[in-house]
């Protein structure tokens, strides 16, 4: 999240006298202008350091809060659900994956962002809570079709490797991973630079901005 004031220039527009309304509202307007500039450039700047980011997520920068004359700051960032997320690839940092684990997908088909289906993990866990067949602290056998059965559940060690959590596919009794659940902490490095990239739109589209507006507030200044 980024803020955009006039701090500096507070001083200036009130040494103004008359013009000092209209100075006020062009600043209003071209803050929120540079602010919609900023939002608008985002997509772009993550679709460059993001494999293959959502609709969703490309759409989730916006304009938090707009500029006024009685408070000349415009707030530019990720809404909230969006921010839960891309905080990860703006700051960095270890992610707790809490109680339920990470949703890592294995042997199983992802859409085209890469991500799992929508929907695709609660139908199997609801498919087994009305099959009276899920357990919370043992593993149990879904059978979700003639043609698949499932494993949900934490899986003995094997081969000298721990198995987390997960659905696994059964075939010819042996598991296949099609989600998992670890519950190790993930690290991530920091891709996005949203403060560098703003602070760059912002340099370049304020002082055009604020000539438009002061411009238009003169001619139209009774």
């Amino acid at each position: 999240m980024i803020t955009f004031t006039t701090k500096g220039f507070d001083a200036t527009i009130k040494s103004l006298g008359n013009l000092q309304k209209q100075v006020e509202f062009a600043a209003s307007k071209a803050l929120n202008a540079t602010g919609k500039a900023v939002a608008d450039a985002m997509p772009a700047e993550i679709e460059k350091v993001i494999d293959r980011p959502t609709p969703f997520t490309k759409r989730g920068v916006r304009v938090l809060r707009y500029a006024n004359k009685g408070k000349l700051e415009t707030t530019v960032g990720f809404a909230t659900a969006q921010a839960r997320y891309m905080r990860w690839q703006i700051e960095g940092g270890t992610r707790n994956p809490g109680p339920a684990g990470l949703k890592i997908p294995a042997a199983i088909n992802v859409d085209a962002f890469g991500n799992i289906p929508k929907g695709m993990i609660a139908k199997l866990i609801a498919v087994a809570r009305k099959e009276g067949k899920l357990a919370k602290a043992t593993a149990r056998r879904v059978k979700v079709s003639n043609k698949v059965e499932l494993f949900y559940g934490d899986p003995k060690d094997q081969t000298g490797k721990p198995w987390p959590r997960g659905i696994y596919k059964v075939t010819n009794g042996q598991l296949i991973p099609l989600v998992i659940f670890p519950v190790t902490a993930a690290s991530y490095r920091p891709r996005l630079d949203f403060p560098r990239i703003a602070e760059r739109i912002v340099n370049r589209e304020w002082p055009r901005q604020f000539e438009i507006a002061m411009a238009n507030a003169l001619s139209t200044a009774r």
